[in-house]
């Protein structure tokens, strides 16, 4: 799923409003939304600490450092990552990051997610 997340912020990155800016700029320049930026960044940036991790120490060679092949280099090598003593937090990261990224992707879903949260 991050993969196919991770493309939608890929639309996500131009910004909504023309005169959005990405954080830290005071002038205008490309009209970039810094928070599908950052969630883009975050995407990669897990899965490829985790892929590093799986390699340390063993024969397997990293994966390029693109965002579906490091996400199918993790589903291939699961079954060792699963009894790791890292894997609870390898689940909360990913799932964090993934959380995060849907909020920016889909912020219409997270929306609604949050509508039905509170009135229940």
């Amino acid at each position: 799923m991050l993969p196919r997340v991770y493309g939608e912020l890929e639309v996500a990155l131009v910004a909504a409003h023309p005169g959005d800016r990405l954080s830290g700029t005071d002038r205008p320049g490309i009209p970039l939304n810094g928070p599908a930026v950052e969630a883009r960044d975050a995407v990669r940036d897990t899965l490829a600490s985790w892929a590093d991790l799986m390699v340390e120490g063993r024969t397997v060679r990293l994966p390029l450092r693109t965002v579906p092949a490091l996400a199918a280099f993790l589903r291939r090598h699961l079954g060792w990552l699963a009894v790791h003593p890292a894997a609870d937090d390898a689940a909360t990261e990913i799932d964090t990051v993934l959380r995060r990224a849907l909020a920016v992707a889909r912020p219409h879903e997270a929306l609604m997610a949050m509508a039905v949260s509170v009135g229940s």
